[in-house]
């Protein structure tokens, strides 16, 4: 099942006022997860989060104060953060439903040390999720839907019908993540940024626990595609698939036209066109291909 941590900057390319602004939507995101959703849910704090928080205040057009706070982690210097606003308490919870459903997947699904380890957070994210479930229950059936759909898949209790079809189902969670809440064209261009990062996440965790879960005997969609060697073919044709989805984001991000300053709509054109694809080619650089394999 797909696990969030991609969405990242290429934080060279950052100049330093927009590394500044990511930075405090970073600290402002994890101080409200701490008054929203109590504070152990910022061990899910997540750049993903931060992506979805520059998405919601470009599009609604809502402008966060900054200021200069404390973390309880660094208390003796101040760091910029961004005040409390919408966009940030709703990323915070959509954080916790997400997280805990997580936590429940792998409950179910895994063994051992990682089931050991999902029934311990559970305990410690028990009170977050039931925090955001009683604000946005709907959001709440949606997201344990789906990870249920996927993980019937995932289990083989329903037929694996490709790749592309089960990422669908978590870009359709992802979708409903970034959407929740919004009307009209706000909705529609959420939606379609949701629906394509959801659909390049599930694809690239799948790509970057390709190996490993090849040699545990784990679930994998491109195990299952490809089988057990992967050519250089198969890795160009993962490289223009996932691709396909960036450019829908980019696309839907073009779209955007009340974004609150320049930093922001900065940061999210360095994720979808700089981060976005050198995440990608990390990933593909570390899969060996049958060749590789057959040189050791």
């Amino acid at each position: 099942m797909a696990v969030l941590g991609y969405v990242r900057t290429n934080e060279a390319e950052l100049r330093v006022r927009e590394a500044r602004y990511y930075r405090a939507l970073y600290c402002g995101l994890c101080k409200r997860m701490g008054k929203c959703t109590g504070n152990c849910s910022r061990l899910a704090l997540s750049y993903d989060f931060v992506f979805l928080a520059a998405v919601r205040l470009s599009i609604t057009g809502e402008k966060p104060k900054l200021y200069d706070g404390r973390c309880m982690l660094h208390p003796r210097r101040r760091r910029p953060m961004v005040a409390k606003c919408d966009a940030l308490d709703f990323c915070a919870d959509a954080s916790a439903l997400l997280c805990y459903h997580k936590i429940l997947d792998d409950l179910q699904d895994e063994k051992g040390f990682r089931r050991l380890r999902a029934a311990v957070l559970r305990l410690f994210f028990g009170r977050a999720y039931r925090r955001s479930a009683r604000r946005h229950p709907a959001l709440d059936r949606v997201i344990s839907e789906q990870l249920r759909a996927i993980s019937r898949v995932e289990t083989g209790q329903d037929p694996f019908v490709g790749a592309d079809a089960i990422a669908a189902q978590f870009g359709e969670l992802m979708r409903a993540v970034f959407a929740y809440g919004l009307e009209g064209s706000d909705a529609r261009i959420a939606s379609a940024i949701g629906r394509s990062i959801g659909h390049w996440i599930y694809l690239a965790d799948a790509a970057d626990d390709l190996e490993e879960d090849r040699k545990k005997g784990r679930f994998n969609p491109f195990v299952k595609l490809f089988g057990e060697e992967l050519t250089e073919e198969n890795r160009e044709s993962l490289r223009q698939a996932m691709t396909v989805h960036l450019c829908e984001a980019e696309r839907a991000f073009l779209l955007m036209d009340r974004c609150p300053s320049p930093e922001l709509e900065q940061i999210i054109s360095n994720i979808l066109y700089l981060g976005l694809p050198a995440t990608l080619d990390r990933i593909l650089q570390e899969i060996p291909t049958n060749s590789q394999n057959t040189e050791r």
